[in-house]
């Protein structure tokens, strides 16, 4: 193509020096990068850091950058948002039965009055299990599934077309064959190939499949980066509940070190409740069955089942966890894949270490995604410096999320400690005030610690400058990742 434009120039009368097609090329891209900087500055509004490493990503790579904006950058928000509200109006003025939220709790100071009830609901009395690794989880999932007598509702982000998403697929369609009625949805571009031949047996078998905001254009994916569905979520009988970092797949059964959670009680509703709404927004369908009163059971756990999504101007997860952090006197214990915390959240954690609160924060050592970890190092040397411990942890790739705060709470959920899940993706939490659970938790962040290295601020002053470099490099991009 290029050699027929040139061609055509030529027949023209324009007389063209191929010496200087380079030097054309990247005159050309840089203004097109100097006309995109309106973009960004108002799509970025509010966001300096993000504007600003969007801006210095234009300019020092002209030709990468503007193709990476204009083809994932841009993220509509003020479109999708709209779309999303809308929908999220609809449903809950035909939704009967709302989730429980319960008033004068352990864990109401959480978010503002405003969000209860529409994206964080408390309920106490709940029966929550925790299952460590997928050896546990999947068992425990599908012994649900295969006991279902009426409904079983599915929300996932990743699930992989191996030996264990097709396990689970099948034990699916069973039960929608004996008359269960099953809705499984199942996030666009995560789980892009399930959509296809692999969800046929689902189908023939009486089951709804779902997207949750396929892209506009099938051909350009990368459009759909952002504002995926990060939400894992199992609802069966409206009874019992699954949530937590696990994707479905062989990875995330026998080689990934996860958590997920088991829960019976009011909490199960909350969980369906936000399933529900994003199905009603990915079908238009309401799900119209009556569901039970909720049914405190004989527990002493309290949950908030906390929704947060770029649908709202809120970031209702993070602000949770800095509310819980800002609160803590004894300990902060903090394992994720992905640490590339908030301005907000770094001056949470430093300010707990610097005040004599036990600070831990556990991070694979060799992570899935190696610019991510990049990232992250570069936010080691303040933590470090302000008398936080942060742990490598030498083994299978750690993907679970969770908190630990002082003896009472502890946190399971989807979200990442990074900007893509606080501000990009719907994720789903939930914050359990329980000493038993907090226990638990601990010990399992104990081994995990036992199984990981442990950094000092010596090492970082010790190592290479490229290396220092590239982590310098790469914290540049951490309002984009």
């Amino acid at each position: 193509m290029g050699t027929s434009f040139f061609r055509l120039l030529r027949y023209l009368g324009v007389e063209v020096d191929i010496g200087l097609v380079p030097a054309v090329i990247l005159g050309i891209a840089e203004l097109v990068a100097l006309l995109s900087v309106p973009s960004v500055l108002l799509q970025r509004r509010g966001r300096p850091q993000a504007a600003l490493a969007w801006l210095l990503a234009l300019f020092a790579f002209p030709l990468g950058g503007i193709f990476a904006w204009w083809l994932f950058g841009r993220t509509h928000l003020r479109r999708k948002r709209r779309s999303r509200t809308k929908s999220t109006k609809v449903f809950r003025e035909r939704q009967q039965h709302m989730a429980l939220c319960e008033q004068g709790t352990a864990l109401d100071g959480l978010g503002p009055a405003r969000a209860f009830g529409r994206t964080v609901w408390v309920s106490q009395g709940n029966h929550v299990r925790l299952l460590i690794n997928g050896r546990t989880a999947f068992p425990e999932m599908e012994r649900a599934i295969a006991a279902a007598r009426h409904t079983i509702h599915v929300l996932y982000y990743i699930w992989n077309d191996d030996a264990t998403g097709r396990r689970i697929r099948d034990l699916l369609a069973e039960r929608a064959r004996a008359g269960c009625k099953v809705r499984v949805l199942v996030d666009a571009v995560g789980s892009s190939h399930f959509l296809g031949k692999f969800a046929d047996p689902l189908r023939a078998a009486g089951a709804h499949v779902a997207a949750f905001l396929p892209p506009r254009f099938r051909g350009l994916r990368a459009p759909a980066f952002n504002f995926r569905n990060h939400r894992k979520i199992l609802v069966v009988d409206h009874e019992v509940a699954f949530t937590g970092g696990m994707n479905i797949g062989d990875e995330y059964a026998y080689e990934w070190l996860d958590i997920s959670l088991s829960l019976r009680g009011p909490a199960v509703g909350a969980l369906e409740h936000v399933l529900l709404e994003d199905w009603f927004f990915a079908t238009g369908e309401h799900v119209a069955e009556v569901e039970p009163a909720p049914v405190s059971l004989p527990s002493k756990v309290t949950c908030a089942v906390i929704a947060s999504g770029p649908d709202a101007v809120d970031e209702w997860i993070h602000d949770a966890f800095f509310v819980a952090l800002t609160r803590a006197e004894r300990r902060i214990w903090i394992a994720t894949p992905y640490f590339i915390p908030s301005h907000a959240l770094t001056v949470a954690l430093r300010t707990a270490a610097a005040r004599g609160v036990d600070v831990r924060i556990v991070v694979p050592a060799r992570s899935d995604v190696r610019l991510v970890r990049w990232a992250s190092r570069a936010y080691y040397r303040e933590l470090l410096l302000a008398g936080a411990h942060i742990f490598e942890y030498e083994g299978q790739m750690l993907h679970a999320k969770a908190l630990v705060v002082d003896d009472n709470l502890a946190v399971i959920g989807t979200a990442n400690v990074d900007n893509r899940s606080f501000k990009l993706n719907f994720e789903v939490g939930c914050f359990l005030h329980s000493e038993a659970l907090n226990r638990e938790l601990a010990r399992w962040h104990e081994e995990t610690v036992a199984d990981s290295v442990r950094v000092r601020p010596r090492d970082m002053a010790h190592e290479p400058v490229l290396q220092t470099l590239r982590e310098s490099a790469a914290h540049l991009l951490s309002p984009l990742l």
